[in-house]
């Protein structure tokens, strides 16, 4: 025989542990909101880092580039310590065979010919227009007193000799210094060969303009 029927007894809305649920689903939905925000700020703050990071590494590779061609545009250039830095006179092409009053015998910078002079050794002394003509172009003039002793002569002829272009050795009468080298707006005075190859290292093919100094001599 079936069993009676037994009639579900409804909750009331006032019943506490409806109440408790509701709150506990309640609790559960705002803990959900609030861990969804969370991570959302959290990859918001993770994006904003990485272009952070993105933007200053640009600016890292940009500032680099600009100091390596800053430095490389703006370096400093070299000197030897002690050189004169011989003021420009008033330079400008003068016809072949025409004169220049430099104010020196051992000019760096004034009127100069059209063509290149040849570099290399001589045992003459070259004129004053060939020397300014000369360091335009790049050579280093190298003056020696005549009466240079045999063994100083001879190291600077070998100092000279190191190079294939754009050296001039001359005596030059008159010297208050037994070597004087010249290049552009550039001079140096020597008791001896000693040294000589710095200056010609640092100041050779260094003037306004570079041409062809072939070996003449």
């Amino acid at each position: 025989m079936a069993e009676p029927h037994k009639k579900k007894r409804n909750r009331s809305r006032h019943d506490p542990s409806r109440a408790q649920t509701a709150a506990q689903r309640e609790e559960a939905k705002r803990r959900l909101r609030e861990d969804r925000r969370t991570a959302a700020l959290a990859e918001q703050k993770k994006q904003k880092r990485k272009t952070t990071l993105k933007r200053w590494g640009r600016y890292a590779v940009i500032g680099g580039a600009v100091t390596a061609v800053s430095l490389w545009v703006f370096r400093p250039t070299p000197e030897v310590e002690g050189v004169t830095i011989v003021a420009q006179a008033n330079t400008g092409q003068i016809v072949p065979g025409a004169t220049f009053d430099y104010g020196t015998a051992t000019p760096t910078s004034g009127g100069y010919y059209k063509d290149g002079q040849a570099c290399g050794i001589f045992d003459e002394e070259i004129t004053a227009e060939q020397a300014s003509t000369d360091v335009y172009y790049g050579a280093v003039v190298l003056w020696y007193q005549p009466e240079l002793p045999a063994a100083d002569l001879a190291a600077l002829l070998q100092a000279a000799a190191g190079y294939d272009s754009h050296v001039v050795v001359s005596p030059q009468a008159g010297l208050e210094s037994p070597i004087v080298a010249t290049s552009w707006r550039r001079l140096m005075e020597y008791d001896s060969p000693d040294g000589v190859g710095e200056f010609l290292d640092t100041y050779r093919k260094r003037s306004p303009e570079v041409e062809a100094c072939p070996n003449g001599a």
